[in-house]
């Protein structure tokens, strides 16, 4: 099992790879099942009905990245140079993919006038200098409507992991852990305030609701608050009964709530309720896996070879997954098929493999072309000595 010293070490801790390739497959399961009709049959009923709820993938990653980050800003609190260091490691990590993603389909294939290409950033491209400036969420939602691609669609929650790096460590800096952990409790209240107050107030739509920072604040709220939990003392292992609690207690009436959608669903008042909810049951689970023992279901599934292998690739999956099965759904569209045996689903899976392998691919490339020669650079802005087993954070889409 993990302990708190091993934590606060640096020490690499494998699970958290794995939970980060959860995150990762969640996203993209949902977006690679999004547009494809699904046939009338029961095993489409229950696979589709899986895959359009995996978005809260996302939301896993806002609670792992809360959980690290904020782990990383109290290890390094009263050091020198807490800011720079910060922020040129961010910097490090985020930007050099990110921008060269951003110049490739803005700058440089613009320039070869293909049709299929520009048909394809038609409706990004213009408001491209929202997404340079890691504001895409604030322009998401004033469209009040998605992207038609799922390549620019991804970049609003990076957008809202940016603004959180550029106020957290201030807070961080200027709070002592009691005041810290009542900052983290205040932010979850707020966040479902936020959404609720949207939504009976105003006539926001669920899109704009769903992707403002202020109502996305609680899944990084409750990932800090068990930095916090984790540094005080609280050993995961020992707090694990407390961690079931919060499972079960989040987990069933969500569950309630996804299983009883009426076609105005999003538009319910206690919908609102349904990101602080998904947020406990992720950082329930980052606790109890934390927490776990070597030979338990948690570290069975999280220290697996396949989801560690996606969450070191994580965040160039999440950057060129969205290419990637539009690539794919250039050749091969299951809509434009028939039917196997009345379902859909054998098509799909092919179509989700090729996505995933053309996805991992791209990943692969952008990782040893581009992010480790600048991750190399990160251990020169580091309070702890250079350690190529450090715990790295998760960036997003972390």
């Amino acid at each position: 099992m993990t302990s708190p010293s091993q934590l606060l070490s640096g020490r690499h801790i494998p699970v958290l790879d794995g939970v980060r390739g959860l995150a990762v497959l969640l996203v993209m399961l949902q977006h690679f099942f999004h547009g494809i009709d699904k046939a009338h049959h029961i095993a489409d009923d229950v696979v589709f009905g899986v895959a359009g709820r995996a978005w809260m993938g996302v939301d896993l990653f806002f609670v792992l990245s809360g959980f690290l980050i904020t782990g990383i800003l109290l290890d390094a609190k009263g050091r020198p140079h807490y800011f720079r260091d910060f922020y040129l490691r961010r910097v490090l990590r985020i930007f050099p993919a990110y921008y060269a993603l951003l110049l490739l389909f803005f700058v440089l294939l613009p320039l070869l006038h293909n049709g299929a290409i520009d048909r394809y950033l038609a409706d990004s491209a213009p408001d491209q200098a929202w997404h340079w400036t890691y504001l895409s969420n604030f322009r998401i939602a004033w469209r009040g409507t998605w992207y038609q691609h799922h390549f620019p669609n991804v970049f609003w929650s990076l957008a809202i992991e940016e603004q959180f790096y550029m106020v957290w460590p201030l807070v961080v800096a200027l709070c002592g852990r009691s005041t810290l952990r009542n900052a983290c409790l205040a932010l979850v209240a707020i966040s479902l305030g936020f959404r609720l107050a949207l939504l009976l107030g105003t006539d926001a739509n669920w899109v704009t609701r769903f992707v403002l920072t202020p109502g996305r604040m609680d899944g990084l709220a409750i990932g800090a608050l068990l930095a916090t939990s984790v540094r005080s003392g609280a050993d995961p292992a020992a707090t694990r009964r407390a961690g079931w609690i919060a499972l079960l207690g989040a987990a069933t009436p969500l569950l309630a709530l996804e299983l009883q959608r009426p076609d105005n669903w999003r538009d319910l008042p206690l919908q609102s309720a349904r990101f602080t909810l998904v947020a406990v049951v992720c950082g329930a689970a980052l606790w109890l896996a934390l927490g776990s023992s070597a030979r338990s279901p948690w570290r069975l599934v999280f220290e697996s070879r396949s989801l560690r292998t996606l969450g070191k690739y994580s965040y160039a999956l999440y950057l060129w997954h969205g290419p990637a099965v539009a690539l794919v759904r250039a050749f091969f569209h299951p809509n434009d098929h028939g039917t196997v045996w009345g379902s859909r689903l054998p098509l799909q899976i092919a179509h989700f493999a090729a996505a995933l392998a053309l996805s991992l691919l791209a990943a692969w490339l952008s990782f040893q072309l581009i992010e480790r020669h600048f991750l190399a650079l990160k251990t020169r802005f580091s309070h702890r000595p250079a350690n190529r087993d450090s715990v790295r954070p998760t960036d997003l889409p972390s």
